[in-house]
């Protein structure tokens, strides 16, 4: 593989703020995949909040908070199309929901015929994260296998993130100052970070594991990062 050339920076960004320049250059109407309500989601920064007064809908398999239309991801196109009204979307969000569906390339292909042309597509999975069952729990997602789902989108945006309590980080990593998205999952990101977890302190953690809950082990072991992706239709 042949060395990867020019200047190679990573640069610290917050998800609040790449979401919020999405928002902010992306046309109507919006849809918003696995919209439903959650605790986390009941704040100031939902994208329901965030953008309102724009022409918005909230699309989620259950009904309830947020939930405009009841629809499965992975219905035939045909049948989720009529459930939206045949519109085509300008912004597309579908933040945390690819892993829980059962046929994410069936899913990916109903995103992608949603969206209007010249449309937005922003997807965030998880690349790892523990378990979470909404309503069960099946993939995990580098940036090449979510580009492997869009092959008729052109990625436009990449970033990783993370969260936790009171935590809002996230990362680029730019060559000569730009995305540099055919180089930057294999070239430049496997020279530039090893994880290594300090022995010590694991073995601290498993000893103490008979007086506590597992949740500390649980975040030693698998802290939560995100792939975040943002497609352009033609």
């Amino acid at each position: 593989m042949q060395e990867p050339t020019g200047k190679i920076n990573v640069v610290s960004t917050t998800t609040e703020t790449e979401t919020t320049a999405l928002a902010a250059d992306a046309a109507d109407p919006v849809l918003q995949v696995g919209a439903r309500e959650t605790v986390v989601d009941r704040s100031d920064r939902s994208w329901r909040r965030q953008l309102a007064g724009r022409d918005f809908t909230g699309l989620d398999i259950a009904n309830g908070d947020g939930v405009d239309v009841v629809a499965d991801l992975c219905w035939p196109f045909e049948r989720l199309d009529a459930a939206l009204g045949g519109r085509r979307f300008g912004l597309i969000l579908c933040q945390h929901v690819l892993e829980h569906v059962k046929r994410p390339f069936a899913a990916a292909d109903n995103l992608a015929g949603l969206l209007a042309p010249g449309g937005t597509l922003y997807v965030a999975t998880p690349w790892v994260q523990a378990f979470h069952g909404y309503p069960d729990d099946y993939w995990r997602f580098s940036f090449r296998g979510l580009m492997e789902l869009f092959p008729g989108l052109q990625p436009v945006d990449m970033y990783y993130s993370a969260t936790g309590t009171g935590l809002d980080a996230a990362y680029k990593i730019t060559v000569d100052g730009a995305i540099d998205l055919e180089r930057t999952p294999f070239e430049i990101e496997s020279r530039l970070f090893e994880l290594s977890f300090p022995p010590d302190r694991n073995l601290e953690i498993l000893r103490n594991q008979a007086e506590q809950p597992k949740l500390p082990l649980a975040r030693h072991y698998l802290p939560a990062i995100f792939v975040n992706l943002v497609f352009k239709a033609p």
